[in-house]
């Protein structure tokens, strides 16, 4: 026998070890699972990751092996994590009523936003609203129970859509229950007495930023300067009082922080529309849902994704999107997000549904959902 034979025996040994290791994390994990479930904490512990990643890395002996363990690390984590969700059952709860009773609820942003203004036309002006600073505190709100449900702008028919929102829907176990597309009429804000040609800057959201670059490209002297968000950007020039500095925001927005509409409807696109969606800790369904989104992870073999795709051709569902978000972990391999038309209670759609995850590496149900109209 020749050394390399040898070689390769030593190998198979310690690669059956690793198995028989792995199997063993793995049944720990589901403990885990089963306790995150019943605290209500989500999947995704980014300090626990980062913790468990540097004390692997801290064991090494070989320096030059470093980034390598990280790597191996960093794949096991995203592993465990994908079980983890696999573990949680999703159990629909069908609602009848037309508007079910909330009692509080969530969006990004300071009061004066796009999204507040989708909370209007949502709730009754009586419910008690939370403003969160980023779409991720939002979500562990709504996670954690201080709100009900939390909304979140989903995409844009200018600029496509919000990645960090498709990201967190992947992350925390919340549900997508309704949507709602609302007009948006960005306008030009300045402070009171304050005219076109004194701007210089103009604050906004990058998104509303681009979908007024017309306005941009006529007026050149004038620099676009992406913010946080559009009421924050409005209710800071107020603050900072300075004829020179205007915002790209809502008329709610100009009425709130005492501003003035300097020009209205300044977008490029006079169509110009977001859709926003309400997230929620349980998969709630009613009949009129008509739409079903859901993320998955194709395998890496010839046709993996043309099978999962040709699922729906052949159930006679109709694919009404499709995006892909890089898996950060996994060089160039991605999540696939679906939007298909059909309700999750049809008979074809959950069968056309339980054919792709057989079919899949990951997969989560986003929602099964109606829209709430439009303004």
């Amino acid at each position: 026998m020749s050394n390399l034979d040898d070689i390769r025996k030593e190998i198979d040994n310690i690669d059956s070890q690793l198995v028989e290791l792995f199997e063993k994390r793995m049944t720990i994990i589901m403990k885990v699972a089963n306790d995150k479930i019943a605290s209500n904490i989500p999947i995704f512990d980014s300090s626990r990751e980062e913790q468990v990643i540097k004390r692997a890395v801290d064991k090494v002996e070989n320096i030059d092996l470093t980034n390598y363990v990280k790597s191996f690390f960093e794949n096991i984590m995203e592993i465990s994590k994908d079980y983890q969700k696999q573990l949680i059952p999703t159990t629909i709860h069908y609602i009848t009523k037309k508007n079910e009773q909330v009692s509080a609820v969530g969006f990004q942003g300071v009061f004066g936003s796009f999204s507040d203004s989708a909370v209007d036309q949502l709730y009754d002006e009586k419910i008690i609203r939370r403003n969160y600073k980023s779409f991720e505190d939002l979500f562990i709100a709504v996670s954690n129970d201080e709100v009900e449900e939390g909304v979140v702008p989903y995409e844009n028919s200018s600029t496509g859509s919000v990645h960090d929102v498709l990201d967190l829907l992947r992350e925390y176990n919340l549900f997508i229950t309704s949507q709602i597309d609302v007009k948006i009429n960005h306008c030009l804000l300045g402070i009171k007495g304050s005219k076109k040609n004194d701007l210089v800057f103009v604050y906004s959201h990058p998104q509303a930023l681009m979908q007024c670059e017309q306005y941009f490209k006529s007026n050149k002297e004038v620099l676009g300067t992406p913010y946080s968000n559009t009421a924050v950007a409005a209710r800071d020039i107020s603050i900072w009082d300075d004829i020179q500095k205007g915002a790209i925001a809502s008329k709610k927005a100009s009425k709130l922080y005492n501003l003035e509409i300097l020009q209205e409807n300044i977008q490029d696109n006079q169509l110009n529309t977001t859709r926003f969606i309400v997230v929620k800790k349980i998969l709630q369904v009613n009949k009129n849902a008509s739409k079903t989104s859901f993320v998955f992870t194709a395998s890496h073999v010839p046709g993996a994704l043309f099978t999962i795709l040709k699922t729906f051709y052949d159930f006679k569902i109709n694919i009404t999107r499709i995006e892909s978000r890089p898996h950060i972990k996994k060089k160039f391999e991605y999540y696939f997000y679906l939007d298909i038309a059909g309700n999750i209670t049809e008979k074809k759609v959950k069968d056309a549904l339980e054919i792709v995850k057989s079919n899949c590496g990951y997969y989560k149900l986003l929602g099964s959902y109606d829209s709430k109209g439009s303004e």
